[in-house]
C-alpha cells in the first residue's frame, strides 16, 4: 500500500509541475539547498573551540525541526498531496493508512533538502576527525532525524487540527506562529550575542540544552561514537528511533478522529440581542463584531496580530534596547488590518443575499468599517498608552498622535477596499471544518495591505517632521477620516457595480474577464482554498523565467533593506535609543547615518515596486489574452 501510495504522489507532483507552481517549487528547493549547504559549510569550518560546530549545529537542526513542526501553522495545512479523506470509504485501518501516507510523506522536495542539511551530521564527523565508526552512526542519524522530523510535523499539523477548533487552541497556535514569526524578523537582536560566542564558545547551558533536544540526538551520538561511549550511542540512535513510532502511532490515532469527526465541537452560541443597533450599518456593525468573536478564523487572526505585535516589541529587551515598546500599538493596528482584508472572500456565496436588497452594498462596507474601528481602535490606543507611560517615552506623543488615527483611519478604508477588488476565494462557512489550517494564507494580500496601510501615514509622518508640532495631530486625524470615508465610498460603488462578477468568482475561483474566449461558465466548479492562490495571482505564467525569478526575488528581499537596514535604524535615530548590531548605517560616521538609512529605505522601495509592477503589469496582459489563472 505504501508503494501504491508513493506512486499516486509521485503521479500527481508529475502532473502539476507546470507554470507558477513548478516555479515557486523551484524556488523553494532552491532556497532550502542554500540554507542546507549553509549548514554544512558550517560542520566543514575550522572553530577556535572544539565543541563550537557541534553547538551551531545543533542550533541549526533545532531550527529546522522547529521548521518542520511548525511551519504548517504559518503556511497552513503542511503537506495535503494525498488527503485522509480520499480513502475513507475504502477498507483500511488507521494504522494501515497511517503507515501508507507516512510513507509517501517522504516523497517531496522538502524531505530530500531536509536530508542534504542533515548530511552536516557526516561532515562533522569526518572534520572532527572521529573515525568510522562515528562516521556510520551519523549515516544512520540523518536518516533517523529525518525520520522523526517528517513524521513529527504530520504530528503536530493534525494536533493544531484538533487542538485550534476551540478558542483556546486558536489563541495558543496564532501565539505560537505569531511568535515565531516575530522571533525571526528580530534577529538582529541575536547578533551580538553569537558574535561573542564565536570567539569565546556558547556558555554551558546552552551546549547542555541543545544536546538534550530531540533534534541534537543525532550529535551527541556521533561524539560519543567518537569518544567511544558506546552505551550512549545506543541511547541517543534508540531515542530517535523510539520518537519516530511514537510520533507515527499518534498520527494514526489523529488520523482515525479526523476522519471521523467532522465538525468543531462546543455548546451553542447564544444570540445576543443587539439592541444598540439601530439601524442598517449598526446592524452590520453588530453582526461583525459577532464574528470577531465567535469564528475560530477571525479570533485566531486577531490574536495573531496582538502576539506578534508584542512580542516583536519585547524581544530587543533582551538586549536592553526598548526602541519598539511605544510602537506596539502602531504595529498592533497594522496587523489587524493586515488579516482583515478578506471580509468578502471569508463570507463566500454569502454575498449573494446582499444582492437582492437594494442599497444593501454601502450599509455592509460602513457597518464592516465601524465594526472594524471598534475592534481595533481600544486596544491600539491601550497598548499605545501603556507602552508610552512604562518607558517614559512622552516625547513621542507628536508621532503616535498623529500615526495612530492616520493608521486606523487607512486601516478602515484599505481593508474593505482590498477586499473588494482583490479578494480570495475560500470555502464557505458552512462548509469549513473546525480545522483552520486547512484555510491557508495569501501572503500576497498580506503584503499588500500592509504597504496600503503603512502608505497612509505618510502624510502624517511628513507633517510631523516638517511642521509645527500641532501639524501632526491634525493631519493623521483629518487624513484617517477622509480616508476611512472616500475609500469605503470607493468600495462600496465598486461592491454595488460588481456584484455578480465577484459572486462568481468567490464560487468557482475563476473570473468571467479572464476567461478563455468562448469557455462556458462552471457554477459547478469545486471551491479554491486560499492556499491555492498566493504569487499565481500576479499573472507570472507569461513572464520569462529571468522575469519571474527577479519578481520573487524582489519581493521576498526587499524587507532587508526597507525594514531592518532603513526603517528600524530610522526609528533609533528618531528617538536616540542606538543599539548597532547589524544595522549598517549605525556603524557609519554621524553625517552619513541618514542619507544611508534613506538610499536603504529607497532600495527596499524600489525593489519592492518593481517587483510589483511587473508582476501587475503580466496580470493585465493575461487578462487581456484571456488566460484563465493558475488552479
Amino acid at each position: 500500500m505504501a508503494v501504491l501510495l508513493i506512486q499516486m504522489k509521485l503521479a500527481v507532483l508529475r502532473h502539476s509541475m507546470t507554470g507558477q507552481r513548478a516555479g515557486q517549487m523551484a524556488t523553494g528547493a532552491v532556497a532550502g539547498l542554500v540554507l542546507a549547504a549553509g549548514l554544512i559549510v558550517l560542520a566543514g569550518r575550522d572553530y577556535p573551540v572544539a565543541s563550537l560546530p557541534f553547538d551551531l549545529l545543533g542550533a541549526g537542526f533545532a531550527l529546522w525541526t522547529a521548521g518542520w513542526l511548525l511551519g504548517p501553522a504559518l503556511f497552513g495545512g503542511g503537506d495535503e498531496t494525498l488527503r485522509p479523506e480520499h480513502f475513507s470509504l475504502l477498507s483500511f485501518t488507521p494504522r494501515r493508512l497511517a503507515a501508507g501516507l507516512a510513507g509517501a510523506a517522504f516523497v517531496g522536495v522538502a524531505p530530500l533538502v531536509t536530508l542534504v542539511a542533515f548530511s552536516a551530521l557526516v561532515v562533522v564527523a569526518v572534520k572532527a576527525g572521529l573515525g568510522a565508526a562515528a562516521t556510520a552512526v551519523g549515516v544512520l542519524a540523518v536518516v533517523l532525524q529525518l525520520v522523526v522530523c517528517v513524521l513529527a510535523s504530520r504530528l503536530v499539523t493534525a494536533v493544531l487540527g484538533q487542538v485550534m477548533r476551540s478558542k483556546v487552541g486558536a489563541a495558543l497556535a496564532a501565539l505560537v506562529s505569531a511568535a515565531i514569526l516575530a522571533a525571526l524578523q528580530s534577529s538582529w537582536v541575536l547578533s551580538p550575542l553569537v558574535q561573542a560566542a564565536l570567539r569565546t564558545g556558547f556558555p554551558d547551558p546552552f551546549s547542555t540544552w541543545v544536546a538534550a533536544l530531540p533534534s541534537g540526538w543525532g550529535l551527541v551520538a556521533v561524539r560519543a561514537a567518537g569518544q567511544g561511549q558506546w552505551p550512549t550511542v545506543a541511547a541517543a540512535l534508540a531515542g530517535l528511533a523510539a520518537l519516530g513510532v511514537v510520533c507515527w502511532y499518534g498520527w494514526a490515532v489523529l488520523l482515525k478522529r479526523r476522519l471521523t469527526t467532522r465538525r468543531a465541537s462546543g455548546r451553542p452560541v447564544r444570540v445576543a440581542s443587539g439592541g444598540w443597533a439601530k439601524g442598517p450599518m449598526t446592524a452590520v456593525a453588530a453582526r461583525e463584531l459577532r464574528t470577531w468573536s465567535r469564528d475560530l478564523l477571525r479570533f485566531h487572526y486577531l490574536v495573531f496580530a496582538l502576539c506578534y505585535a508584542l512580542v516583536f516589541c519585547l524581544l530587543p529587551l533582551a538586549i536592553d534596547a526598548p526602541i519598539f515598546l511605544p510602537w506596539t500599538g502602531v504595529f498592533f493596528a497594522l496587523w489587524v488590518a493586515a488579516i482583515s482584508a478578506n471580509f468578502y472572500g471569508e463570507d463566500g456565496t454569502e454575498l449573494w443575499g446582499k444582492m437582492m436588497i437594494p442599497g444593501a452594498a454601502r450599509h455592509d462596507v460602513r457597518g464592516r468599517q465601524l465594526a472594524w474601528l471598534l475592534v481595533t481602535a481600544p486596544p491600539t490606543l491601550v497598548l499605545t498608552t501603556a507602552m508610552v507611560v512604562l518607558t517614559g517615552e512622552y516625547g513621542l506623543w507628536p508621532w503616535l498622535a498623529a500615526l495612530v488615527p492616520a493608521l486606523l483611519g487607512g486601516g478602515a478604508g484599505v481593508t474593505v477596499l482590498v477586499s473588494v477588488l482583490r479578494p480570495v476565494p475560500m470555502t464557505d462557512p458552512h462548509r469549513r471544518g473546525g480545522n483552520l489550517l486547512e484555510n491557508g494564507t495569501d501572503f500576497t494580500q498580506v503584503l499588500l495591505v500592509l504597504i496600503l496601510t503603512a502608505a497612509t501615514a505618510v502624510p502624517a509622518y511628513c507633517a510631523v517632521r516638517l511642521g509645527p508640532v500641532w501639524a501632526g495631530p491634525v493631519v493623521g486625524l483629518a487624513g484617517g477620516v477622509a480616508l476611512a470615508w472616500l475609500l469605503g465610498r470607493l468600495a462600496a460603488t465598486r461592491l454595488e457595480s460588481s456584484s455578480p462578477e465577484l459572486l462568481l468568482y468567490l464560487r468557482t475561483g475563476v473570473s468571467p474577464k479572464r476567461r478563455r474566449p468562448g469557455q462556458a461558465l462552471d457554477l459547478g466548479q469545486p471551491y479554491l482554498s486560499s492556499s491555492d492562490l498566493g504569487l499565481e495571482k500576479l499573472g507570472l505564467d507569461l513572464a520569462p523565467t529571468g522575469r519571474r525569478a527577479y519578481v520573487i526575488a524582489s519581493l521576498t528581499l526587499c524587507w532587508v533593506p526597507l525594514v531592518a537596514q532603513g526603517i528600524v535604524p530610522a526609528l533609533m535615530l528618531t528617538t536616540g535609543q542606538v543599539t548597532r548590531s547589524w544595522f549598517l548605517a549605525l556603524h557609519l560616521p554621524q553625517h552619513l547615518q541618514w542619507p544611508t538609512v534613506i538610499a536603504m529605505i529607497a532600495l527596499g522601495l524600489v525593489l519592492l515596486t518593481t517587483g510589483l509592477g511587473i508582476g501587475l503589469y503580466y496580470l493585465a496582459m493575461s487578462r487581456r489574452e484571456g488566460i484563465e489563472p493558475a488552479r
